[in-house]
């Protein structure tokens, strides 16, 4: 139930969504401010006698970026736009918008480098976030804090482990953070709360590829093109279920049926079902799914779902 969307697509949309939509996602106001702060402090200590000349050269770069003719480092720094693109703070925080709302890495870094930059990426804004500067602008309307939450979150889905905080999962899933709640609420929670009191990843993982609209990563393919891809003979969507798979690649099929059922649920809560479809419903409606298969030594063991891939139905279950 994934959107689908080439890399291509996915880049084009984030830099609408920076430059042209709303101010969600508009970190240049905040890097801008921090500057100011920065710079007031250094004159402030120094003095405007000394500083000021200093100071103008030293933001002559935003001067440069639309032609500005000032004559005080506060009149440069007039040009709030120019924070999207002048410190080298703002491209990272650039492609942890690519990476946290489009699940894509920019096009100039090779397949086979992608999982190390994601991680120095995540790493820098994260670390960038924790600064006593940017958390003192508060956490209820900062940018910068929330772009960083929402990279690391991703990142903790993508890797199948760590914690997702709501606010991201409201952002990936497309619902509101209120929503997010009831859906760790009662008995019968449908998203499993982790110990720091965010979404364990992998029951995040689990309700997103269910969610449509939701844009899963695809950083670690090759970039294509819809041209490219070769969807093979079309399909009935009635021919076609939704069905989890592990971590090692498995899936939940119909020939995991041992003594008549299919057992599924963590350890010392497993239920046997003797329909595949009621156990995959069951499966559906855990917050992390879990199902015994066979490991390759013909050892039946549980696993847990982090994905839900979609399969044609077998002949007999048509």
């Amino acid at each position: 139930m994934t959107e689908i969307m080439t890399a291509a697509e996915r880049r084009d949309a984030c830099q609408d969504t920076v430059y042209l939509a709303d101010h969600e996602w508009d970190y240049a106001q905040w890097l801008h401010v921090l500057t100011m702060e920065s710079l007031e402090h250094v004159e402030g200590l120094l003095g405007s006698d000394v500083a000021s000349a200093p100071l103008r050269q030293l933001v002559q770069p935003v001067a440069d970026i639309n032609c500005i003719d000032a004559d005080t480092w506060r009149d440069a720094m007039e040009d709030v736009s120019a924070f999207f693109d002048v410190l080298p703070i703002s491209s990272r925080f650039y492609e942890a918008v690519l990476y946290g709302l489009y699940g894509v890495t920019p096009e100039k870094v090779p397949v086979g480098d992608r999982a190390d930059w994601l991680g120095t990426l995540v790493n820098e804004i994260t670390e960038f976030a924790a600064r006593s500067d940017v958390q003192k602008l508060g956490s209820g309307n900062n940018t910068l804090l929330r772009i960083s939450r929402l990279a690391a979150s991703r990142y903790a889905i993508d890797l199948g482990r760590g914690e997702v905080d709501l606010h991201s999962m409201a952002v990936l899933g497309g619902i509101a953070e209120g929503s997010v709640r009831n859906l760790l609420s009662g008995a019968n929670s449908v998203l499993e709360r982790g110990p720091q009191g965010g979404i364990v990843a992998m029951s995040a993982a689990s309700w997103l590829q269910k969610k449509k609209g939701f844009l899963a990563s695809i950083w670690q393919e090759e970039d294509a093109t819809i041209e490219t891809i070769d969807e093979g003979p079309a399909i009935a969507p009635e021919r076609m279920i939704f069905v989890p798979v592990a971590r090692d690649g498995s899936l939940f099929t119909p020939d995991l049926m041992r003594n008549g059922t299919y057992q599924i649920g963590a350890k010392g809560e497993e239920e046997n079902v003797s329909n595949f479809f009621d156990a995959l419903t069951r499966l559906n409606s855990m917050a992390v799914p879990r199902w015994r298969r066979p490991n390759e030594k013909g050892l039946w063991g549980i696993v847990s779902g982090i994905a839900w891939q979609r399969i044609e139905k077998a002949g007999d279950l048509a």
